[in-house]
Formats: C-alpha cells, structure tokens, sequence
C-alpha cells in the first residue's frame, strides 16, 4: 500500500542526471584507476531486484507500525515530517528519530546528507502478483529498477538497509546487475559502437 519512487530526482533535469545516472570518465572522485573507461561514458548502471512481499503477514501488523517502517504516512504518502507526498523528509531537526524512526526505510535508504548528496538512485518499482504459491500463499511484490552513475552507490544503500525493520516481511528472490551502453545518438550511429568500433 506504500508507494516506491516518490523521491525521484528530477529526470528532466540533464545536469543532475550527469551527476547521478550518467558515467564519465571524470570520476576525480575515485583517482585514475577507477574512472570508467571511454566506451562506457554515457552510460549507466542497471539494478534489477525481484522482492516478494510477505503480504498475509504484513497485513497483520497495525497501520502505525507500518507507517514506522516506511516513514511515510500510507494514505497520502507524505513523509512522517511532512503533510504533502512530495515534501522532502526533513531529519536535521529530529536527530533521535522521535518523529521519523532511525530505522525507518526512507531515512536508511537516503539520510540526505554528504554521504548521499550525489549518490540519489533514479528507481521505479513495478508490483507484481503470481497468484499463489504451493503453500497457498499470495506470491506478489515488487520488481525494483534503479540506473546509477556507479554501481557503488546502490552497494551503499543496500548496506545501509540491512537489519531494517522491514526485511521481516520481505524477501528478494531474484535479480541482477547490469550495464546498459550508452544510446544512439546520431544518424550513421548504432548501439555498442564505442565498445566495438575502433577509435
């Protein structure tokens, strides 16, 4: 009943986007020896995770403890600091996690501080549902998706997720990473030409 993806960057806007999702060989962040090579820039990377949801048990747990869990209210999807979906969460002022929880999903997954400020992942989830499984359970969940400029910068908030409240009624099953080649970007261009052709 939570909504994922609210917090998107903003993918109209491109100078953001070549921070966040786009490689380059500019990395100075990560010294010579971790800049991507040439053929990757323009790129991005690609997370794909399969998370089923453990609905009949989630069901069961009280609207306040979910709301916790997430930290967004689940009717207008606002977050617990806020009265709008779209209000960014606001932890500065909340530093014992009184009115968000400090294992809430949202402040785990982004903290919005330095270690966060450009390593944003652009993400969309898509649900799912199966019907069944042979334990009669309902198999449904969600198929998560984000692109980022390094793959390191899902690694981090993976970890940062680990012990979360919230893995009790979830479970990834499936999944993967991958690289997706820069696009076609003029008349005469093909896909992978700067893998393949020599330069």
């Amino acid at each position: 009943g939570f909504k994922d993806g609210t917090a998107n960057p903003d993918a109209s806007d491109q100078a953001l986007m070549d921070t966040l999702v786009w490689t380059s060989t500019s990395d100075t962040a990560l010294g010579q020896a971790g800049r991507e090579p040439a053929w990757m820039v323009g790129g991005t990377y690609q997370v794909v995770r399969l998370i089923r949801m453990m609905v009949e048990r989630w069901d069961r747990a009280a609207l306040e403890e979910q709301e916790a869990i997430f930290g967004r209210h689940k009717v207008t999807g606002a977050p617990l600091s806020g009265r709008r979906e779209t209000d960014v969460p606001v932890y500065a002022d909340d530093p014992a996690g009184k009115r968000t929880p400090l294992t809430a999903h949202i402040r785990l997954a982004n903290p919005r501080d330095e270690r966060t400020k450009d390593k944003v992942l652009v993400r969309r989830g898509m649900s799912y549902s199966r019907g069944v499984d042979s334990a009669g359970l309902l198999d449904q969940g969600l198929a998560f998706v984000s692109y980022q400029r390094r793959l390191s910068h899902f690694l981090e908030a993976n970890d940062r997720l680990k012990g979360e409240p919230l893995e009790e009624y979830i479970r990834p099953e499936g999944g993967g990473f991958f690289y997706v080649l820069p696009g076609v970007v003029e008349i005469g261009d093909w896909l992978g030409r700067s893998l393949i052709a020599p330069t």
